[in-house]
């Protein structure tokens, strides 16, 4: 497991299979680290699928800098010895501080309705992980122009999504946990790995009480 700190009261672990995005140095570092790990898959990506790689991470690294995320990572599946027919594509797991209007067990149970009003066809819960009370979001999208990393493109495709959110204590604030993919077949591992990462969620109890 590869620590992940942030500039918030809390700290969490993810897996050292992800490759990370670092939000301290520019677009461009990330994207010849990107381009490192990318030759290291056999079979190796072609031209077209590492233009398109390139310019997806660019874009998130765009859009979740701008949503405030703390971190954000992918995962790459492909083919293996036992799924050599198995395609390119990818998970993305993602950390974004969000403001909340409270900062206590309350604010779960009114951000689960409010949800589950605005988002009729996701599945909308509260449950309670050993950091404390949360909020489960499972949503499915349809992409009209899909942006998985190593994909060729083509017509929409439909990504699904768990959030998990977390308050952070002393904050009127919560963390939104999230992990993404296109690799449907893969889900059941996306969700256990996404279960990992918040069991190791901790807070930093003085910050939160000064």
């Amino acid at each position: 497991m590869a620590k992940s700190s942030i500039d918030l009261p809390m700290g969490f672990e993810v897996p050292e299979a992800f490759n990370d995005i670092d939000f301290s140095v520019s677009a461009e570092a990330n994207t010849n680290k990107l381009i490192e790990r990318l030759n290291t898959v056999d079979p190796k990506p072609s031209q077209k699928e590492m233009a398109h790689a390139v310019l997806a991470q660019q874009s998130m690294y765009e859009l979740l800098s701008a949503a405030g995320a703390v971190y954000a990572g992918t995962l790459l599946y492909g083919p293996t010895k036992e799924k050599p027919e198995a395609k390119l594509s990818s998970a993305i797991l993602t950390v974004t501080a969000r403001p909340s209007e409270l900062s206590n067990d309350q604010t779960v149970h009114r951000l689960a309705r409010t949800m589950g009003a605005v988002y009729q066809n996701a599945e909308v819960g509260v449950v309670r992980l050993e950091a404390g009370p949360a909020v489960l979001l499972t949503e499915e999208r349809k992409v009209e122009k899909p942006v998985n990393l190593l994909g060729e493109g083509g017509g929409a495709t439909v990504v699904r999504q768990l959030h998990v959110f977390v308050p952070i204590p002393g904050r009127l604030a919560m963390a939104d946990f999230a992990i993404a993919t296109e690799n449907l077949a893969e889900w059941d591992s996306c969700v256990e790995i996404l279960a990992e990462v918040c069991r190791t969620i901790t807070f930093d109890t003085a910050d939160a009480a000064a």
